[in-house]
């Protein structure tokens, strides 16, 4: 019999895995303007987001046949998100820098765009602001966007798997037991 694997470990394993689906929740964002298809692709990864790491963190708890506390459940979630997240900020820094270089002035453009066919926003300071900052190549550089990003994902990572914890770690079935 093999020897149950530590959550770190297991973090470990599936944390390239959830990397890979972060990413590719993150190039259909940032490609969604090219192929607008990839709006939905985008909206089913990110609500999808939650069943993942429930599937990872209860998979946990039904290998420790239901002996996984809540803390370590959390935990491996706030794990995957680390680790996923590196793997995404990666492919995200080469699709910002390499890919798409002007995509973060492409869009604050498109913001001007928008605004400034509004009325009421036309004469806004919101709008000066990012027209100055477009003017003045103020914006966040694609590392910039990628450490805030990771920041954002792992903070509300963690909470999100406060949340799926909790799920994962309903009662075992157990054959011929009424549930």
């Amino acid at each position: 019999m093999e020897p149950k694997k530590s959550i770190y470990h297991r973090a470990g394993e599936w944390g390239f895995p959830f990397g890979l689906y972060l990413s590719c929740a993150a190039a259909a964002s940032i490609f969604a303007d090219w192929f607008v298809p990839l709006n939905f692709i985008f909206i089913v990864l990110l609500l999808g987001t939650p069943i993942v790491v429930y599937y990872f963190q209860r998979r946990k708890f039904i290998e420790d046949d239901g002996f996984t506390e809540y803390a370590g459940l959390w935990m491996l979630g706030i794990m995957l998100f680390i680790l996923g997240t590196v793997v995404a900020s990666l492919v995200v820094f080469l699709i910002l820098q390499y890919g798409r270089p002007g995509f973060i002035y492409e869009q604050a453009q498109a913001a001007v765009d928008l605004y400034s066919k509004m009325p009421q926003m036309q004469d806004s300071e919101m709008l000066q602001v990012i027209k100055r900052a477009i003017d003045e190549k103020m914006l966040p550089t694609p590392i910039e966007t990628v450490f805030n990003a990771f920041w954002f994902i792992t903070f509300a990572g963690s909470l999100l798997s406060a949340l799926t914890a909790l799920a994962a770690q309903r009662p075992l079935r157990r054959p011929g037991r009424p549930t």
